[in-house]
């Protein structure tokens, strides 16, 4: 299946994307259903989900094995940017911005853009897990990012100054909360369950 998606759906979706990190998810999913039909809106904002994940755990747990080489190419572009989270999307626009006539194809597991930059849903024993991916860490957008990434996010009009007002992105929480970072390693991968704070 091909779909035609045209720059300013591009653009919408890119803005969205980045632009979400700096919204609470009450305007963000009101932000996303304004947008439609981009397929956030639709789905959801699912995320990474165990559907998106089926075939790179398959591959790294269960040995799958698929067969491309079978697989003839029937269409050419520019440029193909696998992974549509904030780094790959940031290369189709800045490659976008310097040739306007390129056709550019995004490849993902996903079934809507943003990468790490989205909430995540995943079920656990029936139970429904939410968590961020990673929008809520755009690190230090004043000292971090270039002048080709504020000059993105100025095209798009996203403020990164946002980030730095505690309505919008409340930094003490986790240590209000005196909570810290962790990694779980499970049983099956790792030979026990055990979570490193």
């Amino acid at each position: 299946m091909r779909w035609t998606v045209t720059r300013r759906d591009f653009l919408n979706g890119v803005a969205l994307t980045i632009g979400a990190s700096a919204l609470p998810l009450d305007e963000l999913m009101a932000a996303a259903a304004e947008a439609a039909p981009y397929p956030p809106a639709l789905t959801g904002l699912r995320g990474s989900t165990d559907a998106a994940n089926a075939v790179m755990h398959g591959i790294a747990f269960d040995y799958d094995t698929y067969a491309f080489d079978a697989i003839s190419a029937e269409e050419t572009y520019d440029l193909v940017v696998v992974g549509s989270g904030l780094a790959g999307l940031s290369a189709a626009w800045f490659y976008r911005e310097r040739n306007p006539d390129a056709s550019i194809l995004i490849l993902d597991n996903h079934d809507d853009f943003g990468g790490h930059a989205r909430r995540n849903e995943f079920d656990a024993d029936g139970r429904m897990l939410l968590s961020y991916g990673g929008s809520e860490s755009m690190v230090s957008p004043r000292t971090e990012y270039g002048e080709d990434a504020h000059r993105m996010f100025k095209a798009l009009g996203i403020d990164s100054e946002r980030f730095y007002d505690e309505t919008v992105f409340h930094k003490s929480l986790y240590p209000g909360l005196k909570l810290a970072r962790g990694v779980f390693f499970d049983a099956k991968a790792f030979g026990a369950d055990k979570l490193v704070a």
